[in-house]
């Protein structure tokens, strides 16, 4: 009888370099796929929040929703606006990018935030005032008589080199070019940081949140915490467009869009 013959050690690191090869080659390709797909569904929910936004409007004199309560940070969206979304058909998890994984792992903290009086059986909060810490941000106007820390009409956003047209605080659907007009999009934001790429660490956010709860918020769609890669811009007309971050920079430092800490980008 022939004798059976084995692996030897050296066919076995052989084909155990080859596995890890493949590996290193695919899991970044796979990788890159689940973002893509993330950022779909992205996409799909910020429509979803220009249309909401949209109905208002069309209820309301084309007025789009003035917040009962409004937060300093952009992603503070008062419960009032948000339980209309909610009675015409989003959800909470709506209101939370998929690809933020700090929003997804404590979603049940930002959204009670600043109100504790969700009702999960009626799916609504049951007092209109305060705001929910959202995923997403939303380029409305505040009510003209809020303090100057506030955005509002009173506070012009900047005009950047390259920007075609002033962009502006929304207060009603009847302005010129709506296709150019960012209403909802992705949360891209920073504390200004020493030593990183843009002077900024978007990754780690210390806020309202992390003084209640010790969680940091996060930019979503993150290269790395130095880097965000960009994010879903949706407009006006209820089209959303991807778009790469590319920064303003003045001396090395990115230049937001919004606020000091943290800056918005946009």
């Amino acid at each position: 009888m022939s004798k059976r013959k084995g692996f030897t050690l050296i066919e076995l690191l052989v084909v155990i370099a080859i596995i890890a090869l493949l590996m290193g080659i695919l899991l970044p390709a796979l990788n890159q796929a689940k973002e893509q797909a993330r950022r779909q569904v992205c996409a799909s929910q910020i429509r979803q929040h220009l249309y909401a936004l949209n109905i208002y409007a069309n209820d309301n004199d084309t007025k789009l929703p003035l917040p009962s309560t409004p937060g300093n940070w952009l992603q503070d969206l008062a419960v009032n606006t948000v339980n209309f979304m909610l009675e015409n058909n989003m959800s909470k998890k709506i209101f939370y990018c998929p690809s933020n994984f700090n929003h997804q792992k404590y979603m049940d903290l930002f959204w009670d935030f600043n109100n504790d009086t969700w009702d999960s059986k009626i799916q609504r909060f049951t007092d209109d005032s305060g705001f929910i810490v959202s995923g997403y941000c939303y380029i409305l106007d505040t009510n003209p008589s809020s303090v100057n820390n506030r955005r509002s009409v009173q506070n012009p956003i900047p005009k950047f080199p390259e920007d075609t047209l002033q962009k502006k605080w929304l207060r009603t659907t009847l302005v010129s070019q709506p296709s150019s007009r960012e209403l909802v999009i992705d949360s891209i934001m920073g504390m200004t940081q020493n030593n990183t790429k843009y002077g900024y660490n978007f990754g780690d956010i210390s806020g309202g949140i992390y003084t209640q709860s010790q969680v940091y918020d996060s930019t979503s769609h993150l290269k790395n915490n130095e880097e965000p890669t960009g994010g879903n811009m949706g407009f006006l007309d209820s089209h959303v467009e991807w778009r790469p971050f590319d920064a303003i920079l003045t001396e090395g430092e990115a230049v937001p869009r919004y606020g000091t800490v943290p800056g918005f980008f946009w």
